[in-house]
């Protein structure tokens, strides 16, 4: 298999990749505004929730930057895949 058809079975196995629900928007829409302002209650009664959420939101924005360098990289030719690979 040469390397393109490796990039091929990458950009099938992304595309399979199902679409992700983050939490912190769920939590948004749920607090209530109030003279256009957030309800300070809720929010804090809401906190540890909030907490998670941001916590998921940053990993996998970690995580989706990651594969967006690793993908810059193989259109760039920076990055070998494959049999012959000299990294």
């Amino acid at each position: 298999m040469n390397e393109a058809e490796y990039i091929d079975l990458i950009v099938k196995a992304l595309r399979k990749v199902p679409a992700k629900r983050l939490l912190l928007i769920e939590l948004a829409n749920k607090i209530p505004i109030v003279n256009g302002v957030p309800d300070e209650k809720v929010l804090a009664e809401m906190q540890p929730e909030i907490n998670l959420a941001t916590a998921e939101a940053r990993m996998y924005g970690a995580h989706t930057m990651s594969v967006v360098i690793t993908l810059s990289m193989l259109l760039k030719g920076e990055l070998n895949v494959g049999p012959g690979r000299t990294d």
